[in-house]
């Protein structure tokens, strides 16, 4: 009985020392996609520019003294699920000094921006045609190593082979054509992989369009609510503004 005793004192005493050292190498996972190119007028994607710069960057700059962060940029274009993106990793912040975290801190702000305007640049000269959010959805899915958060800056109207979300005679206040719309997305395209996603959706600039504006509080909305649910991740914000997302 001494030895065994002797056995989980010392077990007890390895996993408080280790304890502070588990998250090392552990990173957390951030994307935002955002609606670029011929997908979204010149005007919004400046509005989207400025979210990421005034709303979204200087929060995660914050946390990444914390915490290790991988920040992937997506854009939302015409074939989203194909289109090039930018990742950023952040040092890890429990094995690196405070001093050079805060030096990290300076340029990581103005590093995310910048890879931002290559790949709007990119999206502009290529000009594709349509607005595949679902794909975009799909891709990030498939790129996510563990639990994570997606913010989409978008104005919400698919516009694919999947269906057209900004044409009003769809329907889509019926709860039988926004599963018809699932389903079809699940036969052509696979309906994205969320478990362990948060997602968030936010500069849904489309209300300024008087037609737009019911169907973009109600209707839209449950139509992504309905498709995050099945792709087993979590609707943690909808509006306007990325400060409505839950998981700051």
């Amino acid at each position: 009985p001494a030895p065994l005793a002797k056995v989980r004192y010392m077990l007890t005493l390895l996993a408080v020392f280790a304890l502070p050292f588990l998250g090392l190498g552990q990173k957390e996972d951030f994307q935002v996609l955002v609606a670029v190119g011929c997908s979204a007028p010149r005007s919004v994607q400046n509005d989207y520019r400025e979210m990421l710069n005034q709303e979204v960057l200087p929060r995660l700059s914050e946390r990444l003294l914390n915490t290790s962060i991988r920040l992937t940029l997506a854009p939302i274009t015409g074939r989203s699920y194909t289109a090039p993106i930018k990742v950023i990793e952040t040092p890890d912040a429990l094995a690196t000094p405070r001093f050079k975290l805060e030096k990290f801190k300076k340029t990581f702000h103005q590093q995310a921006l910048e890879a931002f305007d290559q790949l709007r640049k990119r999206a502009i000269a290529e000009c594709t045609k349509g607005t595949e959010i679902v794909a975009a959805l799909k891709a990030a899915g498939e790129r996510a190593r563990g639990p994570g958060k997606i913010l989409l800056l978008v104005h919400g109207f698919e516009q694919s082979s999947l269906t057209n979300l900004y044409d009003y005679r769809l329907k889509l206040e019926r709860p039988q054509v926004r599963q018809e719309i699932l389903e079809r997305a699940r036969k052509q395209l696979g309906l994205p992989q969320l478990r362990d996603q948060e997602v968030c959706f936010a500069g849904l600039t489309a209300g300024n369009d008087r037609n737009a504006n019911a169907r973009l509080t109600s209707s839209i909305r449950l139509f992504w609510q309905e498709l995050v649910e099945a792709s087993g991740g979590k609707l943690a914000g909808y509006g306007a503004s990325p400060r409505i997302c839950t998981f700051w």
